[in-house]
């Protein structure tokens, strides 16, 4: 049967959060050398960065893991509050840098393969570098739980079919099992941007600029813009896209969307959802923006109906930005839900 959310996670979003935005935790690496990627080529001197908070208990049995978004970082994680969904008093919180987000192993600053020498990386390669760091570095062979937002929910869904017996719980946020129609369109669109101007060894900026605001129109619903500026003709959305794609190196904009553009857990066990469902054994909470046109819910939904899985639905004009604007419910429903 399929079981939506709790009455009571619908309540917590009227609270606010107890738990507010801190600096981030000092910044560590791990080693891994030479990595093999899915493609079967080699990824040198790996490194992977990631950030600690909390007390790891006497059984190892506390530890959740959250990975990153699509352009962002660990620091981010932190000063933005996004890890506000987990009591780091009860338990030991692992955020940890995707590959190519600049910080990780990432084409800007590979000194073996730089910018356009940086081999295809999937969410896959993202996920199986995140094992390797728990089990090699910080010798932890079980998870409570895996939350990511965004890119970092597609590496949540890859986790838990990926390694279904490494995960006890796990909250997407966001995120999708693979990407609907209208997505790819959209990630395709701002990939095509920045190839074109690779090939033409054009400067990037102008090409940065577009993807930053192919970006922004799908950040939030039009409604939402009516509303918010309805005065400025669109300035500030200009204003704001073209910042948004200068944020990210172009290779590393490039090399994260090819990651998500592939994303599908569905492929090692034949294309369908189905049967990719049927390998998952930790508990769901499934957290979508019904109005969210960037990673659009209906992916994630039908694996939440697949899973049995809890799903928190949050209907806001603010789209995919729904994580920020209910930032404070989203925090306290994950911490309900991870603590339960």
């Amino acid at each position: 049967m399929f079981r939506h959310a709790p009455l009571l996670l619908s309540l917590l979003l009227l609270l606010p959060s107890t738990l507010p935005a801190a600096e981030a935790p000092s910044l560590e690496f791990a080693v891994l050398g030479d990595f093999r990627l899915e493609s079967g080529r080699l990824l040198r001197n790996t490194q992977i960065g990631y950030r600690t908070a909390g007390t790891l208990n006497s059984d190892r049995s506390n530890a959740v893991l959250f990975p990153t978004w699509f352009t962002g970082n660990t620091e981010a994680l932190f000063t933005s509050d996004a890890v506000g969904a987990v009591d780091t008093s009860r338990f030991f919180l692992i955020a940890i840098d995707a590959l190519a987000n600049g910080t990780s192993t990432s084409p800007s600053n590979s000194r073996r393969q730089p910018d356009g020498n940086f081999p295809t990386v999937t969410i896959g390669d993202m996920v199986r570098s995140q094992y390797r760091v728990l089990t090699e570095v910080l010798d932890i062979t079980h998870l409570h739980a895996v939350v990511g937002i965004s890119m970092g929910g597609m590496q949540t869904y890859e986790w838990v079919t990926a390694h279904p017996d490494f995960v006890d719980r796990a909250v997407p946020i966001v995120g999708s099992p693979r990407l609907g129609s209208y997505d790819l369109l959209l990630w395709t669109a701002q990939l095509a941007a920045i190839e074109q101007a690779a090939a033409c060894e054009c400067d990037p900026t102008a090409a940065l600029e577009l993807t930053g605001m192919i970006s922004q129109l799908a950040l939030q619903t039009p409604d939402y813009h009516r509303l918010e500026d309805p005065n400025d003709r669109g300035a500030s959305l200009l204003e704001a896209g073209r910042a948004g794609g200068l944020i990210m190196a172009m290779h590393n904009r490039a090399a994260q969307l090819r990651a998500m553009i592939a994303h599908d857990v569905s492929s090692p066990t034949g294309g369908g959802l189905e049967a990719a469902a049927a390998t998952v054994t930790a508990d769901m909470l499934v957290v979508v923006g019904s109005r969210d046109h960037m990673v659009t819910p209906g992916p994630a939904l039908d694996f939440a109906r697949l899973t049995d899985s809890q799903v928190l639905a949050l209907d806001s004009d603010c789209g995919h930005m729904v994580t920020v604007c209910e930032r404070d419910g989203v925090n306290d429903a994950v911490r309900a839900f991870l603590g339960s």
